[in-house]
């Protein structure tokens, strides 16, 4: 059978329409292999459980971290959580994070404003999906502070700083239908309100007496969070875990703290130096990452030296034995202790569509930094154990010879030039006279016992 030309066009505008949408259902079978299916109906998620977090005190790392870990709890358990405030405020980068969190967490997070909460324990309300504040309450005064060197307080109005605050915070407030317009003058001017007039104002969705009140009051509450939408049924409330390292953490946050703590190190390392004891060194550095933790360092950088430089100084104890040894031996353990609770064990799922070569990367590129973290720590534990050795060389004083500065016996100490430097010593028997001299025959910690020569 012959096909005409005709026929032959049709065909072939036929065959290429069939191949056109097969490509096309097999991109869109693709795609929605690693993306959420847009085209499936919202599902309906019923809450019958809510963690509390109790925040109290200052807003800082610590707390953060235990924000996440409750977050963290509260999805794998399909639960919400509730933040139950009464905070005077506290970091604004610490702040910023946890409003991050709070943004992107995929269960709902009900703020509950239970007593004053001021500055930055105002700004992690905002962006949760539920407000409630009690009528006494007090919320707002959210204008960002420094504190100047002589301890006065500076409202901070540069506009790099507050411009992008206003627009963060505000946005927020419109993405969750609330007052932008007073949140930018709990920024801008630290107005502050009540309980009752942040729901006149629509900066509160309720207000609530206790959590009981408040648990009453949101009892069938809807909130949609991206696909989902949560009905909250809540009838169990349970406490968040306690969180050790946490609590740590925001005494370290302390700039008290942080500041002492890192002027102990300075001065060990600098004692330790002058005076040629280097073992001082491992424990002035365990005073020294303390003290950085504190001082708004990344936490996990901090935490990933600490366990890699205590890994090292456990390897130097080992090789060096002795007491020096010993002390090398405990530094090591107490930095590798500290790294691993501060280290986050868990976190975050990340979910990259599509992107199994980015993850292959970043996998072997984590890898890469930690063979080359391990090999700096190596490289200090060496280091050090060479530095001990040699401080074996040159500190030895027995066999040194010197001269007597002042009257010493048996039970009487007096001082000895050796070498240029003075050392407290005694005399083995014999009394031994300023001018003469001596010759060191042993030592007990820093006191030299000498004979004359």
């Amino acid at each position: 059978m012959r096909i005409s030309g005709k026929e032959h066009l049709f065909l072939t505008i036929l065959l290429t329409i069939f191949l056109l949408h097969g490509i096309t259902f097999i991109y869109i079978g693709s795609f929605l292999s690693h993306e959420k299916n847009i085209f499936l109906k919202p599902s309906t998620i019923e809450i019958h459980k809510a963690y509390v977090l109790y925040v109290r005190g200052t807003i800082d790392q610590g707390l953060k971290e235990h924000i996440k870990i409750a977050l963290d709890l509260a999805e794998k358990d399909n639960a919400a959580l509730i933040l139950d405030v009464n905070s005077p405020g506290g970091f604004l980068g610490d702040t910023m994070d946890i409003t991050d969190m709070i943004l992107r967490s995929d269960v709902p997070v009900i703020g509950f404003a239970s007593g004053d909460s001021y500055s930055g324990a105002t700004l992690i309300l905002i962006p949760t999906h539920v407000l409630a504040v009690s009528p006494t309450a007090n919320i707002g005064d959210a204008q960002p502070i420094t504190i100047g060197p002589t301890g006065q307080i500076q409202p901070v109005t540069e506009p790099k700083i507050i411009n992008p605050l206003i627009k963060k915070y505000t946005d927020i407030a419109e993405m969750r239908e609330r007052n932008a317009t007073l949140v930018k003058e709990f920024i801008l001017n630290a107005t502050v309100i009540n309980g009752v007039e942040a729901v006149k104002y629509k900066i509160a969705d309720l207000n609530a007496n206790s959590l009981q009140d408040l648990i009453k009051k949101i009892y069938d509450r809807e909130v949609k969070i991206g696909d989902n939408i949560f009905i909250l049924k809540i009838d169990t409330l349970v406490n968040a875990p306690e969180c050790i390292s946490c609590t740590l953490l925001s005494f370290l946050s302390d700039p008290t703290v942080s500041g002492i703590l890192i002027t102990i190190a300075v001065f060990s390392i600098i004692f330790a130096i002058s005076s040629g004891h280097l073992i001082g060194i491992p424990i002035a550095l365990i005073f020294l990452f303390l003290g950085l933790i504190g001082s708004g360092f990344s936490l996990n950088l901090i935490s990933l030296f600490m366990i890699i430089l205590g890994l090292g100084f456990l390897a130097g104890g080992i090789a060096l034995g002795g007491s020096e040894g010993g002390i090398l031996i405990i530094s090591g353990l107490i930095l590798t202790g500290l790294g691993g609770m501060f280290l986050p064990v868990v976190g975050r799922e990340i979910m990259i569509s599509g992107s199994e070569n980015i993850i292959t990367t970043l996998y072997y590129a984590s890898v890469g930094i930690g063979i080359g973290a391990g090999s700096i720590g190596a490289f200090i534990a060496v280091q050090i154990i060479r530095i001990m050795k040699t401080r074996h060389r040159f500190f030895d004083m027995i066999g040194k010879e010197g001269v007597a500065k002042d009257e010493i016996g048996p039970d009487k100490e007096g001082y000895v030039m050796i070498e240029g430097e003075l050392w407290r010593a005694v005399s083995d028997k014999d009394l031994i006279k300023p001018g003469e001299k001596i010759i060191v025959i042993d030592k007990r910690d820093f006191l030299l016992i000498v004979r004359k020569v």
